[in-house]
């Protein structure tokens, strides 16, 4: 019989990865948005009506839900997954989120004979659609089954094997680090050369004659360039979600550093200004 994957959170990320993994597997999906699911759906998915109902028919599931509480409630919460899943059933969380997050949901899968592990994935949406998203996982002692990394694969164009449970998701936030801090660096030396009339684009040519420029920042760039009154209507409605987005992951980032015994101030100063690194008006 076939094997049937389940995915939970259909964002941006989320309906990005589903719809790419419709197209090779039986996938089930859920999330809170019709609208959402519509979409997936439209790809060949089928949808569930909970979490649970989407567990009992699953091998293996994906989850990309927006932080630590999502996750919890999805896993273990009133209409989790957890009592759903049948023995042997594998969960990747696609969330970025605090290790102890994982290690703890990953010892109460366990005893259920449920297999929970972290992959952390980057490179945006369209990464996704194209099958080259970076993940990296945390490893359970007993592996990652056959299913779970043939699902994994079919998004990805680079995976890593950080460490063991928790490790993958503490690599992501490190990634996640590097991925704000250059957009902050761009943007403030955007608003230099604006300010001195010379000419950005010229800028961006010598970072990349340089190799200063990466994929992921060079696609932040337009977003830089964009007038303030551009960035209204949907358009801002998405970017005030990304800003969100970044500034929990962050915040992540200066607790775990709080917790190691080692402040990050500079983490924590671009945390306190995704909005202006956004061009974006104070809330």
């Amino acid at each position: 019989m076939p094997a049937t994957v389940g995915y939970i959170g259909l964002g941006d990320m989320g309906g990005a990865m589903s719809e790419t993994i419709a197209a090779s597997y039986d996938l089930v999906v859920f999330d809170l948005s019709e609208e959402a699911i519509a979409k997936v759906v439209d790809k060949g998915a089928r949808a569930a009506e909970s979490g649970a109902g989407l567990a009992a028919q699953c091998d293996h599931i994906s989850i990309c839900v927006p932080d630590d509480a999502a996750v919890m409630d999805v896993v273990s919460g009133t209409d989790g997954i957890l009592d759903a899943c049948r023995g042997g059933t594998s969960i990747a969380v696609h969330s970025t989120v605090h290790p102890d997050t994982i290690r703890d949901l990953s010892a109460l899968a366990a005893e259920r004979d449920v297999v929970l592990f972290d992959a952390g994935v980057a490179g945006g949406s369209w990464a996704a659609r194209e099958g080259s998203l970076v993940i990296m996982l945390g490893v359970p002692e007993s592996g990652i089954g056959e299913l779970a990394r043939a699902v994994i694969d079919e998004c990805a164009g680079a995976v890593f094997e950080g460490g063991p449970i928790g490790a993958g998701m503490a690599m992501k936030v490190a990634f996640n680090v590097m991925t704000y801090l250059q957009q902050a660096a761009l943007s403030a030396a955007h608003q230099i050369v604006l300010g001195e009339y010379s000419d950005p684009d010229m800028l961006i040519e010598a970072w990349r004659h340089a190799g200063q420029l990466g994929t992921l920042t060079e696609r932040f760039y337009p977003l830089v360039s964009m007038p303030p009154e551009v960035k209204s209507g949907p358009l801002g409605s998405y970017l005030a979600t990304t800003i969100g987005i970044a500034e929990k992951d962050l915040d992540l980032a200066v607790n775990l550093g709080l917790e190691s015994g080692r402040r990050m101030p500079v983490v924590e100063a671009v945390r306190d200004e995704m909005r202006l690194v956004y061009g974006m008006p104070k809330s």
